[in-house]
């Protein structure tokens, strides 16, 4: 008959994790960092190392009331937003003011450029692509601008690509001048031929450079002052494209952007895939409605809206710090955002209701307490093979009035069934406090392997989780 080994008393363990590792979904829990999580939302890095709440939102002016079409800044003085057939801009924060005109309710792209004064060049690859001057939004070159899905432009020139007749051809005006498109040897054209052929699918000027994109590919347009020289494309890439233009955006010194199957940062001519931590996220998006997602950027973070699951427009946020090369999961209550923008350093998201946002403002969303979660990796405590009683969890964080908070432990890796823990809150604080909870076997069974998640809503941080178990007998 077997019988049973009690093991020392120095088997009764203390073992400590905090989220310093970010998320990651790219290896098998088992094998992730014992500072990473495995799932989770609502968390951004503003404290980090330790793990944070995210920021809220406010509604920046009243809903459009129809879908939002395109957000994009006027130089540094205010925002320009499509909603549906319309456009509007809101000089004063609170205000929303139609420009004149009805237009096609198809998503727009847009680029900062001089027309006789600054000017805010507006294509959607349907209507005669248009210029916003701050008071009046006239045709460029109603007979010769391009009418392509996409554009960009650099100090010299305005590109635009997409157009239906030729969506390969990326044309360009000429030399500071965006209302000629005809002239020889100083206005033209270039070709983004690939093997693989298909349209370009994004467009952006970063780093003095043009970055042009398709689905499956992406290069780079040097040459673009001069008129003696011809416009050099250089290959960046067969293998590494774009899924979405209104992901492409520069954050510090990178550039960001969706693939198909990746998230990839580009700097120097070059680009390399980032988004492995997030990988189950991005496998699980709504690949016919990939071209829906989005991004915003502070300068410092890139936020990536993503459709998931049935989802046609994006529901789920993730972020990148390039400080710390960190993933978080930022939110999944953010339902419907469209496009982001930025001005003054500012960020803003506009929706599918028309409704624009200033992001990061506040602790709520627009009034309603943010949600959040963390899911720790599977721990074994060192020993696999050994039955084990979780005993004590110690949280030290700050819960402040008005947050709540839930502890649950799986007994497995993959939380198939949660066990919620009861316990006596200790009183809401302005200062990092320590919370002690009892896990009771008559509760959480014996187990080889267990996790655990935190959640709750409402402002929270949470610096380290220290774990006491009880290493049982193993029958030999």
């Amino acid at each position: 008959m077997a019988r049973l080994q009690q093991l020392p008393s120095n088997r009764n363990l203390r073992k400590a994790n905090n989220f310093t590792q970010g998320l990651d979904t790219e290896k098998s829990p088992f094998f992730v960092d014992d500072n990473a999580f495995v799932d989770g939302y609502g968390f951004d890095l503003d404290e980090y190392p330790a793990l944070k709440v995210r920021a809220g939102r406010s509604t920046y002016g009243t809903s459009g009331g129809v879908i939002t079409r395109l957000l994009t800044n006027f130089g540094n003085t205010h925002l320009v937003r499509a909603v549906g057939t319309a456009l509007q801009y809101n000089s004063s924060g609170t205000t929303w003011t139609a420009i004149a005109g009805t237009y096609t309710s198809t998503d727009w792209d847009s680029a900062n450029f001089d027309v006789s004064g600054s000017a805010l060049i507006l294509t959607n690859g349907t209507d005669n692509v248009k210029y916003w001057n701050g008071t009046t939004l006239a045709d460029l070159n109603a007979a010769t601008a391009p009418k392509g899905k996409y554009i960009a432009a650099d100090n010299r020139r305005v590109y635009i690509s997409g157009r239906s007749t030729d969506p390969d051809v990326i044309h360009f005006c000429a030399f500071q001048d965006p209302t000629d498109w005809t002239s020889t040897e100083n206005s033209g054209s270039v070709q983004f031929y690939t093997d693989n052929g298909g349209p370009v699918t994004a467009l952006k000027a970063f780093a003095g450079q043009i970055w042009a994109f398709k689905k499956d590919a992406f290069c780079i347009i040097f040459h673009t002052g001069d008129a003696r020289f011809t416009h050099r494309l250089v290959e960046g890439s067969n293998n590494i494209g774009c899924a979405s233009y209104k992901t492409v955006a520069e954050v510090g010194e990178y550039l960001f952007w969706l693939g198909e199957t990746d998230v990839y940062i580009g700097a120097g001519g070059a680009a390399q895939a980032v988004g492995m931590p997030i990988k189950r996220f991005i496998d699980n998006i709504n690949f016919g409605s990939i071209s829906n997602a989005c991004a915003f950027t502070d300068d410092q973070r890139y936020y990536l809206m993503i459709p998931t699951g049935a989802n046609t427009q994006p529901d789920t946020c993730l972020v990148y710090d390039i400080r710390f090369k960190k993933w978080y999961p930022y939110s999944i209550t953010m339902g419907g955002q469209r496009f982001g923008a930025q001005l003054n350093n500012v960020a803003y998201c506009g929706d599918d209701t028309g409704q624009t946002f200033k992001m990061n403002d506040g602790t709520t969303d627009s009034g309603s307490a943010i949600p959040w979660r963390v899911q720790s990796k599977p721990y074994d405590d060192g020993m696999k093979e050994a039955q084990k009683e979780l005993w004590e969890l110690h949280l030290q964080g700050l819960f402040i009035t008005g947050t709540t908070l839930t502890v649950e432990v799986a007994p497995d890796e993959i939380g198939s069934t949660w066990f919620t823990i009861n316990y006596d809150p200790s009183t809401a604080s302005s200062a990092t406090q320590n919370r002690n909870l009892i896990v009771p076997l008559d509760t959480v069974p014996l187990v080889n392997f267990y996790s655990y998640r935190l959640s709750g809503t409402g402002p929270a941080t949470i610096q380290e989780v220290q774990r006491y178990s009880r290493i049982q007998p193993i029958q030999y």
